[in-house]
């Protein structure tokens, strides 16, 4: 009777990488052509692979991957005001070709590392940034898959190792065939914006506002919410970071102000922020105007906060009305990300809303807006009402 013949060593391994091969192949060509995250390109088809995601990981890998190799004429950055906000497909850029750079959950030291790696990548003609005062205080860390990313230095073959061959990889590929077949929008798109509107069908505008300020007025409270914020002024170095990186002389950099309604900026208010947020605008002026002597190309400056016919919204009391302006008072709709990208760059809109700021007019600005507040709150006492009600309770914004 014969004996099984006996494999060495060497060809049982060469027999079971080849198996391996076999297997793992067809899954990187799968994962490859289809491209579920935008990592190896930009090209797709209508109706096959066009709803692409970053959804995986906080998008902080996925948009370093995307910033690497693929060139754009207009960058938008912010936090999750502007990733919700600023549309790369705005009819106000032209047909501008456009990537929303934003980070949610970020700060100004996070996010100047970001904005520092794109512009070694690219080099638009355009970089939008919003501000809020919360990425400026103490807390310099970072959020999500930062680390993980580019941003941060981390080598991209892992990455790409991972798109290839990973599950997970391989089930958002034919989520996207799904999505894309059906004509189902990704509400984390491949352009880098965040559509809440395609994943919430019913949107109770009042009761979401209620929730994110009862989460900012919560005593004590986290660093990056009201209750346990503390302005830091050190980080305007930080901006002066990002300012620089991209000042190349072709690239146009404007920083604007984000809108909050004006319930929010009540609550911003009533915990005891309503000084240290005019303060930092006087900050922001004089950063903005001493990068701007040695600079190639100054950068601007806008604010769109206050009362004003945006911002001063109603917020419906019934749970099926939709708000024009806002999902939930911090976070502004697209249609309010076209009115601040038309007022910056054609320099139309409401003149209420969108004004230049300068060493000349910043304390007239933060003048009108103190004479706007009292306005609002003799026009919406009840607003005013429920937010003081909740500041007692809470005990947030006492001595």
């Amino acid at each position: 009777m014969n004996q099984p013949t006996t494999l060495s060593n060497r060809r049982f391994l060469l027999t079971l990488l080849g198996g391996m091969a076999v297997l793992l192949v067809p899954v990187a060509l799968f994962n490859f052509v289809v491209d579920p995250y935008a990592s190896f390109g930009w090209s797709d088809i209508k109706g096959v692979n066009d709803q692409k995601t970053l959804r995986r990981g906080g998008g902080r890998v996925n948009k370093a991957l995307i910033l690497g190799h693929t060139k754009f004429d207009v960058l938008f950055y912010g936090t999750s005001r502007g990733e919700m906000g600023l549309d790369p497909q705005s009819p106000m850029l032209g047909g501008a070709f456009a990537f929303n750079a934003s980070l949610s959950s970020t700060n100004i030291a996070e996010l100047a590392r970001a904005v520092e790696y794109a512009a070694r990548h690219q080099s638009p003609e355009l970089v939008v940034v919003g501000l809020d005062l919360l990425m400026f205080g103490e807390n310099t860390g970072t959020s999500g898959d930062f680390e993980q990313s580019g941003f941060a230095g981390a080598p991209e073959w892992p990455v790409y190792v991972r798109r290839l061959l990973s599950l997970e990889a391989s089930s958002d590929s034919g989520w996207v065939l799904l999505t894309s077949r059906r004509r189902i929008r990704q509400s984390f798109a491949k352009d880098g914006s965040y559509d809440i509107g395609a994943r919430k069908k019913d949107f109770d505008h009042r009761a979401e506002m209620a929730a994110v300020i009862r989460a900012q007025m919560a005593f004590p409270g986290r660093p990056s919410a009201y209750g346990g914020f503390h302005y830091a002024p050190e980080r305007m170095k930080d901006l002066k970071r990002l300012l620089a990186a991209f000042d190349n002389g072709k690239t146009r950099v404007v920083l604007f102000i984000t809108p909050l309604h004006a319930k929010v900026l009540e609550a911003k208010t009533a915990a005891g922020l309503q000084s240290p947020w005019e303060q930092w605008k006087r900050d922001l002026v004089a950063t903005v105007e001493s990068a701007n002597t040695a600079s190639h190309r100054p950068a601007e400056l806008w604010d769109f906060s206050g009362y004003n016919s945006i911002t001063t919204e109603d917020i419906p009391r019934n749970p099926h009305s939709r708000m024009r302006w806002y999902w939930d008072g911090s976070h502004f709709t697209k249609a309010v990300g076209n009115l601040i990208l038309e007022r910056i760059l054609a320099g139309k809109g409401d003149e209420s809303f969108g004004v230049r700021l300068s060493g000349n007019n910043v304390e007239a600005e933060i003048a009108r807006i103190r004479a706007e507040r009292a306005r609002y709150a003799e026009t919406h006492p009840g607003e005013v009402a429920e937010i003081d009600a909740m500041a007692a309770r809470t005990g947030i914004g006492a001595p």
